[in-house]
Protein backbone atom coordinates (compact mmCIF):
# COMPACT_ATOMS: atom_id res chain seq x y z
CA UNK A 1 0.00 0.00 0.00
CA UNK A 2 1.21 3.16 -1.07
CA UNK A 3 0.71 6.67 1.09
CA UNK A 4 0.83 9.22 -1.47
CA UNK A 5 -0.10 12.33 0.99
CA UNK A 6 2.92 13.20 3.45
CA UNK A 7 2.34 15.52 6.63
CA UNK A 8 5.52 17.39 7.81
CA UNK A 9 5.69 19.12 10.66
CA UNK A 10 8.40 20.86 11.77
CA UNK A 11 8.94 22.59 15.12
CA UNK A 12 12.84 23.23 15.08
CA UNK A 13 14.71 25.01 12.61
CA UNK A 14 17.17 21.72 12.35
CA UNK A 15 13.54 20.19 11.33
CA UNK A 16 13.62 22.40 8.30
CA UNK A 17 17.03 21.99 7.21
CA UNK A 18 16.45 17.79 7.70
CA UNK A 19 13.32 17.95 5.53
CA UNK A 20 14.24 20.26 2.52
CA UNK A 21 16.88 17.80 2.16
CA UNK A 22 14.67 14.70 2.35
CA UNK A 23 11.66 16.29 0.02
CA UNK A 24 14.22 16.81 -2.56
CA UNK A 25 13.99 12.63 -2.77
CA UNK A 26 10.51 12.48 -2.24
CA UNK A 27 9.02 14.30 -4.89
CA UNK A 28 6.43 11.85 -6.14
CA UNK A 29 4.53 12.22 -2.94
CA UNK A 30 2.17 14.99 -1.88
CA UNK A 31 3.09 17.57 0.86
CA UNK A 32 1.27 19.26 3.29
CA UNK A 33 3.70 21.03 5.68
CA UNK A 34 3.06 22.95 9.22
CA UNK A 35 5.48 24.87 11.59
CA UNK A 36 5.80 25.49 14.77
CA UNK A 37 6.75 29.67 15.70
CA UNK A 38 10.26 29.14 17.25
CA UNK A 39 13.48 31.07 16.59
CA UNK A 40 13.80 30.74 12.93
CA UNK A 41 11.60 27.83 11.90
CA UNK A 42 9.44 29.35 9.76
CA UNK A 43 11.66 32.05 8.34
CA UNK A 44 13.69 29.14 7.06
CA UNK A 45 10.92 27.16 5.49
CA UNK A 46 10.17 30.30 3.66
CA UNK A 47 13.70 31.02 2.66
CA UNK A 48 13.51 27.21 1.56
CA UNK A 49 10.22 27.68 -0.39
CA UNK A 50 8.36 25.19 1.83
CA UNK A 51 5.21 26.16 1.56
CA UNK A 52 3.88 26.24 5.41
CA UNK A 53 0.87 26.32 7.76
CA UNK A 54 2.22 28.05 11.06
CA UNK A 55 0.54 26.54 14.06
CA UNK A 56 1.28 27.57 17.45
CA UNK A 57 4.28 28.45 19.07
CA UNK A 58 6.81 28.33 21.64
CA UNK A 59 7.43 29.29 25.19
CA UNK A 60 10.37 29.52 27.25
CA UNK A 61 8.09 29.26 30.73
CA UNK A 62 8.09 25.75 31.55
CA UNK A 63 3.90 25.99 32.59
CA UNK A 64 3.47 28.12 29.27
CA UNK A 65 5.61 25.54 27.17
CA UNK A 66 3.37 22.20 28.07
CA UNK A 67 0.08 24.78 27.82
CA UNK A 68 1.43 25.13 24.28
CA UNK A 69 2.15 21.99 23.25
CA UNK A 70 -1.82 20.76 24.45
CA UNK A 71 -3.27 23.49 22.78
CA UNK A 72 -1.14 22.85 19.57
CA UNK A 73 -1.69 19.29 19.65
CA UNK A 74 -5.07 19.95 19.47
CA UNK A 75 -5.06 22.48 16.60
CA UNK A 76 -3.24 20.23 14.54
CA UNK A 77 -6.01 17.45 15.08
CA UNK A 78 -8.60 20.12 13.86
CA UNK A 79 -7.28 21.91 10.99
CA UNK A 80 -4.35 19.14 9.37
CA UNK A 81 -5.95 18.34 6.41
CA UNK A 82 -6.18 14.37 5.33
CA UNK A 83 -2.60 12.36 4.62
CA UNK A 84 -1.68 9.02 4.71
CA UNK A 85 1.60 9.35 6.52
CA UNK A 86 3.20 11.71 8.73
CA UNK A 87 6.86 12.75 9.07
CA UNK A 88 8.52 14.37 11.69
CA UNK A 89 11.71 14.79 13.94
CA UNK A 90 11.07 14.25 17.85
CA UNK A 91 8.16 15.53 17.47
CA UNK A 92 5.21 13.72 20.32
CA UNK A 93 2.46 15.76 18.92
CA UNK A 94 2.48 14.76 15.35
CA UNK A 95 2.27 11.13 16.27
CA UNK A 96 -0.35 11.86 18.74
CA UNK A 97 -2.56 13.54 15.31
CA UNK A 98 -1.37 10.25 13.73
CA UNK A 99 -2.68 8.24 15.79
CA UNK A 100 -5.49 10.03 16.47
CA UNK A 101 -6.43 10.35 12.94
CA UNK A 102 -5.31 6.72 12.69
CA UNK A 103 -2.68 6.98 10.08
CA UNK A 104 0.96 5.73 9.65
CA UNK A 105 3.77 7.79 11.45
CA UNK A 106 7.54 7.77 10.56
CA UNK A 107 8.98 9.51 13.19
CA UNK A 108 13.33 10.38 13.02
CA UNK A 109 15.21 11.19 16.59
CA UNK A 110 18.75 11.53 17.49
CA UNK A 111 18.17 12.74 21.37
CA UNK A 112 19.07 9.84 23.55
CA UNK A 113 19.61 12.29 26.68
CA UNK A 114 16.43 11.63 27.98
CA UNK A 115 17.11 8.42 28.73
CA UNK A 116 20.02 8.34 30.27
CA UNK A 117 19.87 11.71 32.76
CA UNK A 118 17.15 11.71 36.00
CA UNK A 119 14.04 12.08 34.72
CA UNK A 120 11.06 14.01 34.76
CA UNK A 121 7.26 13.09 34.33
CA UNK A 122 7.16 15.29 31.73
CA UNK A 123 10.28 13.91 29.84
CA UNK A 124 8.37 10.47 30.60
CA UNK A 125 5.12 11.38 29.14
CA UNK A 126 7.35 12.79 26.13
CA UNK A 127 8.84 9.55 25.93
CA UNK A 128 5.81 7.58 25.90
CA UNK A 129 3.96 10.04 23.50
CA UNK A 130 6.71 9.31 21.05
CA UNK A 131 7.16 5.84 21.27
CA UNK A 132 3.96 5.31 19.63
CA UNK A 133 5.09 6.27 16.41
CA UNK A 134 4.86 3.53 14.17
CA UNK A 135 8.42 3.57 13.10
CA UNK A 136 11.29 5.44 14.45
CA UNK A 137 14.33 5.73 12.58
CA UNK A 138 17.90 7.08 14.44
CA UNK A 139 21.38 7.60 14.49
CA UNK A 140 23.27 3.54 14.93
CA UNK A 141 25.31 5.67 17.48
CA UNK A 142 21.45 5.86 19.51
CA UNK A 143 20.28 2.52 18.82
CA UNK A 144 21.13 0.89 22.14
CA UNK A 145 19.66 3.25 24.48
CA UNK A 146 16.52 3.87 21.94
CA UNK A 147 15.61 -0.22 21.96
CA UNK A 148 14.80 0.12 25.66
CA UNK A 149 12.05 2.29 25.20
CA UNK A 150 10.80 1.68 21.64
CA UNK A 151 9.50 -1.57 19.87
CA UNK A 152 12.69 -2.85 18.23
CA UNK A 153 11.05 -4.19 15.50
CA UNK A 154 9.69 -0.94 14.44
CA UNK A 155 13.20 1.31 14.99
CA UNK A 156 15.68 1.34 12.54
CA UNK A 157 19.08 2.66 12.16
CA UNK A 158 21.09 4.52 9.91
CA UNK A 159 25.39 4.99 10.09
CA UNK A 160 26.00 8.53 10.46
CA UNK A 161 24.07 11.64 12.30
CA UNK A 162 21.23 13.55 11.48
CA UNK A 163 23.25 16.32 10.53
CA UNK A 164 24.75 14.31 7.65
CA UNK A 165 21.26 14.20 5.74
CA UNK A 166 20.97 17.90 4.71
CA UNK A 167 25.17 18.19 4.57
CA UNK A 168 24.66 15.54 1.73
CA UNK A 169 23.61 17.48 -1.07
CA UNK A 170 24.59 21.50 0.58
CA UNK A 171 26.15 24.09 -2.14
CA UNK A 172 27.57 26.47 -0.45
CA UNK A 173 26.24 29.94 -1.48
CA UNK A 174 29.15 32.30 -3.20
CA UNK A 175 27.40 35.92 -2.21
CA UNK A 176 26.90 34.57 1.39
CA UNK A 177 30.13 37.07 2.55
CA UNK A 178 28.27 39.89 1.17
CA UNK A 179 25.46 39.94 3.42
CA UNK A 180 27.81 40.11 6.53
CA UNK A 181 29.77 43.05 7.37
CA UNK A 182 33.30 41.06 7.96
CA UNK A 183 34.73 38.17 6.12
CA UNK A 184 36.51 36.46 9.16
CA UNK A 185 34.40 35.85 12.06
CA UNK A 186 33.39 32.79 14.72
CA UNK A 187 29.20 31.93 15.51
CA UNK A 188 27.83 31.82 18.71
CA UNK A 189 24.47 30.83 19.54
CA UNK A 190 23.05 30.44 22.98
CA UNK A 191 22.12 27.32 25.19
CA UNK A 192 18.65 26.10 24.57
CA UNK A 193 17.20 26.72 28.25
CA UNK A 194 14.17 26.24 27.58
CA UNK A 195 14.06 23.05 26.61
CA UNK A 196 12.76 20.50 29.07
CA UNK A 197 15.79 18.12 29.00
CA UNK A 198 18.48 20.86 29.57
CA UNK A 199 18.27 20.97 33.15
CA UNK A 200 21.26 23.46 33.91
CA UNK A 201 19.57 27.02 33.33
CA UNK A 202 22.70 29.43 33.44
CA UNK A 203 23.94 30.94 30.82
CA UNK A 204 27.92 31.60 30.04
CA UNK A 205 27.27 33.22 26.69
CA UNK A 206 27.71 36.79 27.94
CA UNK A 207 31.11 35.63 29.26
CA UNK A 208 32.27 34.19 25.95
CA UNK A 209 30.79 37.58 24.13
CA UNK A 210 32.80 39.71 25.89
CA UNK A 211 35.71 37.85 25.87
CA UNK A 212 35.72 37.53 22.26
CA UNK A 213 35.16 41.21 22.28
CA UNK A 214 38.71 41.85 24.11
CA UNK A 215 40.49 39.42 21.53
CA UNK A 216 39.19 41.53 18.60
CA UNK A 217 37.33 38.63 17.11
CA UNK A 218 34.40 39.11 14.97
CA UNK A 219 30.92 37.49 16.07
CA UNK A 220 27.90 36.65 14.59
CA UNK A 221 25.73 35.97 17.42
CA UNK A 222 22.19 33.88 16.78
CA UNK A 223 19.67 34.40 19.14
CA UNK A 224 18.00 31.62 20.01
CA UNK A 225 14.75 31.77 22.41
CA UNK A 226 13.19 35.39 23.00
CA UNK A 227 15.57 37.44 25.51
CA UNK A 228 18.49 35.91 24.37
CA UNK A 229 19.53 39.47 22.74
CA UNK A 230 20.56 40.60 26.04
CA UNK A 231 23.26 38.66 26.39
CA UNK A 232 24.84 40.85 23.74
CA UNK A 233 24.14 44.19 25.48
CA UNK A 234 27.69 46.08 26.05
CA UNK A 235 29.33 44.11 23.13
CA UNK A 236 29.93 44.69 19.25
CA UNK A 237 29.08 41.61 17.73
CA UNK A 238 26.79 41.36 14.61
CA UNK A 239 23.40 40.18 14.89
CA UNK A 240 21.35 38.69 11.97
CA UNK A 241 18.14 41.07 11.40
CA UNK A 242 16.90 37.54 9.38
CA UNK A 243 17.52 34.05 9.24
CA UNK A 244 20.59 32.40 7.74
CA UNK A 245 21.09 28.92 6.61
CA UNK A 246 23.27 27.66 8.94
CA UNK A 247 25.35 25.80 6.70
CA UNK A 248 26.48 28.82 5.09
CA UNK A 249 27.43 30.23 8.69
CA UNK A 250 29.43 26.60 8.90
CA UNK A 251 31.09 26.71 5.84
CA UNK A 252 32.36 30.32 5.74
CA UNK A 253 32.87 30.63 9.50
CA UNK A 254 36.77 29.92 11.46
CA UNK A 255 34.83 28.42 14.03
CA UNK A 256 31.29 27.35 15.13
CA UNK A 257 29.94 27.78 19.10
CA UNK A 258 26.76 26.79 20.21
CA UNK A 259 25.01 25.82 23.89
CA UNK A 260 23.13 23.02 21.84
CA UNK A 261 24.03 20.36 19.60
CA UNK A 262 22.78 21.00 16.28
CA UNK A 263 25.07 23.85 15.04
CA UNK A 264 28.36 22.03 16.65
CA UNK A 265 27.52 18.70 14.69
CA UNK A 266 26.68 20.93 11.03
CA UNK A 267 30.26 22.40 11.47
CA UNK A 268 32.41 19.07 12.67
CA UNK A 269 30.13 17.23 9.62
CA UNK A 270 31.48 19.67 7.59
CA UNK A 271 35.48 19.86 9.11
CA UNK A 272 34.78 23.32 10.69
CA UNK A 273 36.21 24.44 14.15
CA UNK A 274 33.37 23.04 16.27
CA UNK A 275 33.07 23.69 19.79
CA UNK A 276 29.80 22.60 22.32
CA UNK A 277 29.40 24.53 25.43
CA UNK A 278 26.48 21.99 26.23
CA UNK A 279 25.25 22.81 29.91
CA UNK A 280 26.03 19.29 30.81
CA UNK A 281 28.63 16.52 31.15
CA UNK A 282 26.57 14.33 29.87
CA UNK A 283 25.85 14.39 26.21
CA UNK A 284 23.57 13.17 23.15
CA UNK A 285 25.52 9.95 21.82
CA UNK A 286 25.90 11.76 18.16
CA UNK A 287 27.73 14.59 20.62
CA UNK A 288 29.65 12.35 22.75
CA UNK A 289 30.83 10.37 19.44
CA UNK A 290 32.28 13.69 17.47
CA UNK A 291 33.74 14.52 21.22
CA UNK A 292 35.42 10.90 20.79
CA UNK A 293 36.62 11.37 17.42
CA UNK A 294 38.08 15.23 18.03
CA UNK A 295 35.87 16.41 15.85
CA UNK A 296 33.61 18.38 18.55
CA UNK A 297 35.49 20.23 21.58
CA UNK A 298 33.05 20.84 24.56
CA UNK A 299 33.98 22.89 27.65
CA UNK A 300 31.90 25.32 29.63
CA UNK A 301 35.36 26.86 30.74
CA UNK A 302 35.26 30.63 29.02
CA UNK A 303 39.01 30.95 28.99
CA UNK A 304 39.67 27.18 27.57
CA UNK A 305 36.83 28.03 24.80
CA UNK A 306 38.59 31.00 23.67
CA UNK A 307 42.24 29.69 23.73
CA UNK A 308 40.63 26.56 21.47
CA UNK A 309 39.45 29.24 18.90
CA UNK A 310 42.58 31.22 19.00
CA UNK A 311 44.44 28.08 18.49
CA UNK A 312 42.48 26.41 15.53
CA UNK A 313 42.54 28.51 12.58
CA UNK A 314 42.37 26.03 10.12
CA UNK A 315 39.09 23.87 8.97
CA UNK A 316 39.50 20.61 7.22
CA UNK A 317 38.40 20.51 3.62
CA UNK A 318 34.57 19.69 3.34
CA UNK A 319 34.03 15.44 2.56
CA UNK A 320 30.24 14.81 2.14
CA UNK A 321 30.67 10.70 0.94
CA UNK A 322 29.91 9.94 4.35
CA UNK A 323 27.22 11.95 4.47
CA UNK A 324 25.78 11.25 1.33
CA UNK A 325 25.65 7.73 2.60
CA UNK A 326 24.06 8.49 5.55
CA UNK A 327 21.44 10.63 3.48
CA UNK A 328 21.02 7.11 0.88
CA UNK A 329 20.01 5.17 3.37
CA UNK A 330 17.87 7.31 5.58
CA UNK A 331 16.03 8.09 1.81
CA UNK A 332 15.62 4.52 1.47
CA UNK A 333 13.81 3.49 4.63
CA UNK A 334 11.41 5.83 4.25
CA UNK A 335 10.49 4.89 0.91
CA UNK A 336 10.65 1.40 1.60
CA UNK A 337 8.38 2.16 4.84
CA UNK A 338 6.10 4.44 2.43
CA UNK A 339 5.94 1.88 0.07
CA UNK A 340 5.46 -1.32 2.05
CA UNK A 341 2.21 -3.06 3.08
CA UNK A 342 3.23 -2.25 7.34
Amino acid sequence: MTHNKLWIDMINPSDVQFFNSLLKDLYEYEIISTTRNRAETVDLADYFKINNTVVGRDYTNPAKKILGMIFRTLDLSLITPRFDCSLSFENGMSVFVSKLRRKKSIMYCDNDLKFIQKKSSIQDFETKLKSLADFTIVPKVCYDNFKNYYDESKLLAFDGIKEDIYIADYIPNSSFLDTLPFENFIVVRPEALASIYVKDKESIVPELLNAFTKENINVVYIPRDEGDARYAEGTNVFIPERAFNGLDLCYYADAILTGSGTLAREAACMGTTSISFFPSSILLSPDQYLVDEGRIFHSRNVENIVDYVISRKNNQPVDLSKSKKAKDSVVSMTKEILEGDQ
